[in-house]
């Protein structure tokens, strides 16, 4: 049975042997070492018997709804990660700007401030499209959730994403999963921290008419 970490987005994979058939059950992310509960699915005999129980363990994430408005700029050189990380933003009404250089993302960055921008190490050779926003003003620079992308990472590590100065990063190999539904969970996941995070901050300035 695969079974899909709400707060990292990792697979695991349990065997079926293992599972208990007729009660609810939780284990540990192998790879965030979160809490992932399971409940027994009532009256579903031939659906397995179980759906994820994430009610909880990862508060008010959002998922992608579709007619948004915002705007996300991907930096990623053509590969099945990038498809699907277009596909899952475009789903979910975002309007997308793909760069296929940093000097054209630098482009995209005078003109316009993006919620979301996605940067892989691969594409940002010399980190000039990190930096052009890591030295925005400061209050430019909290409307932005700076996802990067490597192979290196893990995906959802908080000290990493730190030390890069982004919000979140991302395995990229991870992106190549089977299961192409954790591109949508992860980047919801990222979303959803960095909207937390700058809630009352942003709050704040709105009611003094500074956002």
């Amino acid at each position: 049975m695969k079974i899909a970490c709400p707060k990292c987005g990792s697979n695991a994979n349990l065997p079926d042997d293992k599972i208990p058939k007729d009660k609810d059950f939780s284990f540990k992310c192998p790879q965030c070492a979160a809490s992932v509960s399971v409940k027994a699915s009532a009256g579903n005999p031939g659906g397995g018997g179980f759906e994820q129980n994430t009610a909880g363990m990862v508060p008010d994430i959002p998922k992608f709804q579709t007619g948004g408005s915002k705007q996300a700029l991907v930096c990623i050189a053509p590969s099945l990660g990038r498809n699907r990380i277009l596909a899952g933003l475009k789903n979910a009404g975002l309007k997308v700007h793909v760069s296929e250089t940093p000097a054209q993302a630098l482009k995209y960055l005078e003109y316009s401030v993006y919620p979301l921008v996605v940067i892989d190490d691969a594409f940002d050779t010399d980190k000039v499209i990190a930096t052009y926003i890591n030295n925005m003003d400061i209050f430019l620079r909290r409307k932005i959730c700076l996802v990067l992308l490597g192979p290196g990472l893990e995906t959802g590590d908080a000290v990493t994403a730190l030390d890069l100065s982004a919000n979140y990063v991302i395995k990229s190999q991870d992106l190549e999963q089977e299961d192409a539904s954790l591109v949508n969970n992860v980047l919801a996941v990222a979303l959803s921290e960095h909207e937390q995070m700058y809630a009352v901050f942003n709050d704040s300035m709105k009611a003094v008419g500074k956002a």
